[in-house]
């Protein structure tokens, strides 16, 4: 009897022992996988992000309609005209909600993160929690709205550009669709403008690694057949294609 329990013991351990072998080479195969995988997926994104705006499309015009785009290194906006006899964008953005800015000239907007543009005013507040959910989330987004009382100045982070009244009528309604309206207006996030002349509102769309600021920005343009990066997601393959 003995015999036999050392016997079926030997044998038990001997199968534990093979069982373990077998999990751990399979274990460290999906890990290598995984790691490769993730090495791949970098790589590839790494291409997409700088390559996608290299190559611009479209053209620049002398006239029509004057819009600017602007960047501050890392998003981009789309700045209009506010009142023209064609659109009134204060229709859909309310001048009430801005109680501190008395002349309306051009209005910036921009889409994006929700929580990123929320929570981060400046880039010290950024968290490690809002960069992981911006990048890796589907999360929800938000339009940022600013007026100004003057024409913005041409510079190389805001491009004056032209396009006509049949390009215009497009963006309008790209943007239009942008926002999350109720009783036919943007619906305001209140209290949350960095500034006394910006709010932001509920907005359309998901945020993720593949549908950025930047390439909200992007098709914006291409719409209209403004000259931009083929697939841009950084600020970068946008303005380097906006001067002759």
């Amino acid at each position: 009897m003995k015999v036999n329990l050392s016997l079926a013991n030997s044998m038990l351990n001997g199968y534990f022992h093979t069982l373990m072998k077998t999990v751990v080479n399979r274990t460290g195969k999906v890990f290598y996988y995984f790691i490769e995988l993730v090495f791949a997926f970098v790589a590839f994104y790494f291409i997409v992000f700088f390559g996608g705006g290299l190559f611009g499309f479209g053209e620049l015009q002398e006239d029509g309609v004057k819009i600017y785009v602007k960047s501050n290194g890392v998003h981009t906006d789309i700045c209009l005209p506010v009142k023209t006899p064609f659109y009134d964008w204060t229709a859909l953005i309310p001048s009430e909600d801005f109680g501190n800015v008395k002349q309306l000239k051009y209005v910036s907007i921009g889409w994006g993160d929700k929580g990123f543009f929320l929570d981060t005013p400046e880039w010290s507040d950024l968290t490690f929690s809002t960069a992981v959910n911006a990048a890796f989330l589907n999360s929800g987004t938000a339009m940022h709205v600013a007026y100004f009382s003057n024409d913005l100045l041409h510079s190389e982070s805001c491009k004056t550009l032209f396009i006509s009244e049949e390009q215009y009528s497009k963006l309008i309604k790209y943007i239009e669709g942008s926002f999350t309206l109720k009783d036919n207006k943007a619906v305001l996030i209140p209290g949350r403008g960095y500034w006394s002349n910006d709010n932001f509102y509920e907005a359309n769309g998901n945020y993720h690694l593949f549908e950025t600021c930047n390439r909200w920005t992007n098709k914006a343009l291409k719409l209209v057949n403004v000259k931009t990066g083929l697939f841009a997601l950084s600020a970068d393959g946008i303005m380097m294609h906006l001067s002759k």
